[in-house]
């Protein structure tokens, strides 16, 4: 369950960047806060790489990056909603609203596509998707998160 990987500190409504690179970082931080300075950079440079193999805007409204590394010491994941990231460009020309970070291990492959079709099956049902886009906080995200996986 998502909601069971998230907690109101890997939440944050609104995220405050408005660039994609900056967005990355500020997503990485939420979901390893207590990484040091070379731990950061390595999961972010696995964010960054996989990000340039192809853009993780999904259309709909919503953005899944995600990197595998072993610098990620579990699965972590962190989530949030963005006003305005005009450089992370969706297949759908949509602006990106809901972006979810998946951080995962290289041995973990199985959890990794799991998280990434839970996310997908919230997203992908109109009502989930407005309750999260309609948070005004992370708590009420984490609780549109919660609904959507009980329904």
């Amino acid at each position: 369950m998502l909601s069971e990987l998230l907690s109101t500190e890997r939440v944050r409504v609104p995220l405050g960047s408005h660039a994609k690179a900056d967005l990355l970082r500020e997503l990485v931080r939420l979901a390893v806060p207590d990484a040091d300075a070379p731990t950061f950079d390595g999961i972010v440079a696995a964010v960054e790489d996989r990000e340039r193999q192809v853009s993780t805007a999904m259309g709909g409204g919503l953005a899944v990056p995600h990197g595998r590394t072993d610098l990620a010491p579990e699965l972590r994941l962190a989530a949030g909603l963005i006003d305005s990231v005009p450089d992370y460009e969706s297949p759908d020309g949509a602006p990106v609203r809901v972006v979810f970070l998946v951080l995962t291990p290289e041995s973990a492959t199985g959890q990794h596509v799991k998280v990434l079709s839970r996310i997908a099956r919230i997203m992908h049902a109109p009502d989930s998707r407005a309750a999260l886009v309609g948070a005004t906080t992370a708590a009420g995200f984490l609780d549109a998160i919660r609904r959507a996986e009980a329904a």
